[in-house]
């Protein structure tokens, strides 16, 4: 049976909703931490995020069962990350917005060789969206280093949203 889509990019891409996964369970564990520090407006904006992270992970199932693609479900790694304060968790939130969108920016360039213009669409769609999330991210990071870390400030900062 013809197929849309080649098992290279399908296999890269199941990897990629693994991605997003991760990235929903890494913004859950970060508004998690965050409120149990009592944080629950910046914890808030984390668990927004978990579902942003979890609705891009959906948009790239339905483009795969749409071209009838295998479905191929990836482990999602466990997370236990110590935050020493702030500028940790905001850091490790922004490396992993560049990472998201190095990867969706090779999986569309994979669309293009591979010849799938349904699947580049998506991914230029995607990278776009990233723009908004890398702006929030650096945001948040700037933010959180303007308290230097003191939690005092990071509670002043919560109260204030």
């Amino acid at each position: 049976m013809a197929s849309l889509i080649s098992e290279n990019l399908t296999s890269a891409i199941w990897e990629q909703i693994a991605a997003e996964k991760y990235n929903a369970n890494l913004y859950l564990y970060m508004a998690g931490y965050l409120k149990n520090l009592g944080l629950d407006k910046l914890g808030e904006k984390f668990v927004q995020q978990h579902e942003e992270e979890t609705g891009h992970a959906k948009k790239l199932f339905d483009l795969l069962t749409d071209l009838n693609a295998p479905v191929i479900l990836q482990e999602i790694p466990r997370i236990d990350m110590p935050f020493g304060n702030v500028i940790d968790l905001a850091t490790a939130y922004l490396e992993r917005e560049i990472k998201t969108t190095t990867d969706l920016n090779d999986l569309k360039l994979l669309s293009i060789e591979e010849n799938c213009p349904v699947a580049e669409e998506l991914f230029r769609e995607m990278i776009m969206i990233q723009q908004a999330e890398y702006e929030e991210a650096t945001t948040f990071l700037d933010q959180a280093t303007l308290t230097g870390g003191d939690w005092k400030f990071v509670l002043l900062w919560d109260r204030s949203l």
